[in-house]
């Protein structure tokens, strides 16, 4: 029998951004369900993708995963749509390179705000729906980088991180409510934007350090998440899933 999130109602966070629009596709692709959420506007990726499917799959929700206030209307927004919230995507995330020299304080704290307190909100806005329904899967979309201690993402590494131990936490604390957490590994994505953030040197080097040899696509991380979506997944929990073609292994 094939695994399928047919029906699934699955919110993604950072869902109009380069990977999470992948994502988002994949999932309605596969008859789920999607509650695309981003500070940036995904208005016309969503109506781009509800056209392509004729269907009413997908909504829209303009909010900062760093308010507690807009985490609630996300929330409130898919259950309104959709009546229930099967799993969460914490996606949305910022992903710049500084060296350590030049990181100043306020640069550290943004970029822990988002990807650590983004996520912690995020999530805390879906559990009392999954609880409720007794299951729920929250998958946070972390990075290699806190496997190899990559130089010059020092903020980044330390968010990531944190973000692995959150998710073993609520591993615990949420398992006997149903409820499973897992933590997913890409390494650095080959899209438009980090090709324009990072210079052709970095790109050298991960491909020279890649047994199957060649990058890595948002299209490549979207089969681990429809998995974990999926009942087929209902024993992992606490997992750490590196996705990274074998840059790093863990």
């Amino acid at each position: 029998m094939p695994i399928s999130i047919k029906d699934k109602v699955i919110v993604v966070t950072g869902g109009a951004g380069e990977i999470g629009s992948s994502l988002c596709r994949r999932l309605v692709d596969e008859g789920a369900a999607v509650v695309m959420v981003d500070i940036a506007d995904g208005r016309e990726i969503a109506a781009e993708i509800k056209k392509a499917k004729r269907g009413n799959k997908i909504v829209f929700v303009k909010a900062d995963v760093t308010s507690e206030k807009d985490m609630a209307k996300m929330a409130a927004a898919a259950l309104k749509n959709f009546g229930r919230i099967d799993a969460i995507v914490n996606n949305a995330g910022l992903f710049t390179a500084c060296p350590w020299d030049d990181l100043t304080y306020d640069e550290w704290k943004k970029r822990l705000r988002v990807n650590v307190d983004g996520t912690y909100l995020a999530t805390r806005a879906v559990v009392p729906a999954m609880r409720e329904q007794g299951k729920g899967k929250i998958i946070n979309i972390g990075s290699d980088t806190v496997w190899m201690g990559t130089p010059g993402f020092v903020h980044y590494v330390t968010s990531k991180a944190a973000v692995l131990g959150m998710t073993r936490a609520l591993a615990n604390e949420l398992g006997p409510h149903g409820i499973t957490t897992c933590y997913v590994t890409p390494t650095l994505l080959d899209t438009p934007g980090t090709r324009a953030a990072f210079q052709q040197g970095h790109f050298d080097y991960v491909l020279s350090h890649t047994p199957i040899g060649k990058f890595e696509k948002p299209e490549d991380v979207n089969g681990l998440i429809v998995f974990l979506c999926s009942d087929d997944a209902d024993f992992i929990n606490g997992a750490a899933i590196n996705i990274g073609g074998g840059i790093s292994m863990h």
